[in-house]
Formats: structure tokens, sequence, C-alpha cells
């Protein structure tokens, strides 16, 4: 069986077009591949920031915790403080 000339050329710019869209469906894999690495490379990145600004403000919580349980000390020092001025004052004529 002889297959016509039209069927023929037909198929052999098939298998051209094929041949190329392989190719460049070859190369977008390859660009895919590199976009992938480039984006996970940067969240990775960003998720060493973030746990790095995680241990900040972990650390900044403990220190606030340790300075606003010095308040009330503080307040207790600045009333004694005001009862000792308000004590001079009474005695200066």
């Amino acid at each position: 069986m002889q297959i016509p000339a039209k069927i023929n050329g037909m198929a052999d710019i098939t298998a051209q077009i094929l041949t190329e869209i392989r190719d460049e469906a070859r190369e977008a894999r390859v660009e895919t591949r590199e976009n992938f690495k480039t984006v996970f490379h940067r969240l990775t990145l960003i998720d060493t920031s973030m746990n790095d600004v995680k241990q900040r403000l972990t650390s900044l919580e403990r220190h606030m915790a340790a300075l606003l349980a010095t308040v009330p000390v503080m307040n207790e020092r600045i009333d004694r403080l005001e009862e000792r001025v308000a004590a001079l004052e009474t005695r200066m004529p």
C-alpha cells in the first residue's frame, strides 16, 4: 500500500512541529526548574529571616516582662520619695 504524497507531506510537517514543540517544551521545563529553584531559595531566605524576627520578638517579650515586673517596685519607691519630699516641705518655713 502506497501513502499518498499529500498525507506523507502532512506527516512530515506534523513530525517537524512535534519536534519543535518537544524542544521548546524541554527548554520551558529547564526554565521552570530554574524559576522554582530561585523561588524556593528566596522562600528559604524569608523563612530564615522570619525565624530570626521570631527569636528577637521572643527575646524582646522576655525583656519587657522583666521591665514590667519592676514597675510595682518603682511605683513604691516613687511613692516613698513623694512622702519624704512632702515631709521635708512641711518642715521648711
